[in-house]
């Protein structure tokens, strides 16, 4: 009879101090009198109540690499950039900056530098009309100009507007600015251009541009510019790419000693954050 007692009051104490967990199986001392099934308490499922994080609107990146550039002279030699981008429902904001350091027996042969910023926003949510600002900020040690500015506003038309492909074609007009080489100084422009941002494939993307710039006193008298980058996601590191880019200028009245083209070729590494 005492080893009897012990082992009811054993099991009693078991279902009173028993933990939540525990509790959710076993039955209380009162469903085991009236012999009613355990009721189990529901507990929160905190995966399928968890919120998901909103994706940030901003991204950016930092590249290093080699750069190969023909201009009087074709030479090797490294390269920076980096660019910030935010992009929403009805606008995007692109912003970079570039530079270009090669130099041969001790000559410099490139000290380029290059920061743009573009601005777009759709009237609509389905209206394939936008409008635009764009400006640029060169310095070139090795040409006449030196430092170049520009500034341009106007219309664009997107052919494409999906996920994969975003394909934007502008007009507008706006000014240049170069320190040395224009005797009126700003000259006023006319633009003609296309913006186009390709999804290849999962990890593979390309972001090209194109811009011709004729003087509106001389049509003959035009600055053009095609830029295009290629970008690999490497399967090492989620953030880290590979890019390669190519920046083609051409200016039909170069100063003296110039050249009319001027060619750039990047290969490096970038860090997206």
């Amino acid at each position: 009879w005492s080893n009897l007692m012990n082992r009811f009051l054993l099991n009693i104490a078991t279902l009173l101090f028993a933990t939540p967990a525990l509790a959710t199986t076993l039955p209380t001392p009162v469903e085991l009198v009236l012999g009613v099934a355990p009721v189990e308490e529901d507990t929160p499922d905190l995966v399928g109540d968890a919120t998901p994080e909103e994706k940030s609107p901003w991204t950016g990146s930092f590249g290093l690499g080699f750069t190969a550039s023909k201009t009087a002279t074709d030479t090797l030699g490294l390269n920076l950039n980096t660019s910030v981008n935010r992009q929403d429902t009805m606008s995007t904001w692109a912003s970079s900056i570039k530079y270009v350091y090669n130099s041969d027996d001790e000559v410099v042969q490139d000290n380029f530098l290059v920061a743009q910023t573009d601005y777009s926003r759709i009237l609509s949510l389905d209206s394939p009309w936008n409008w635009f600002a764009t400006a640029s900020y060169q310095f070139n040690q090795t040409e006449t100009y030196r430092q170049r500015l520009k500034g341009f506003g106007g219309a664009g038309y997107f052919i494409s507007r999906t996920d994969d492909l975003s394909w934007n074609v502008r007009g507008g007009a706006g000014s240049t600015w170069d320190e040395r080489g224009t005797k009126s100084g700003w000259t006023p422009r006319g633009l003609v251009g296309t913006v186009a941002d390709w999804k290849i494939t999962d990890g593979v993307a390309f972001v090209g541009t194109a811009s011709f710039e004729p003087a509106f006193e001389d049509v003959q008298n035009y600055l053009a510019v095609i830029e295009m980058k290629v970008n690999i996601s490497l399967a090492m590191l989620d953030q880290l790419s590979m890019y390669f880019t190519l920046r083609d200028e051409y200016n039909s009245r170069p100063g003296n000693g110039d050249t009319y083209n001027q060619i750039w070729v990047t290969l490096g590494f970038a860090y997206g954050f």
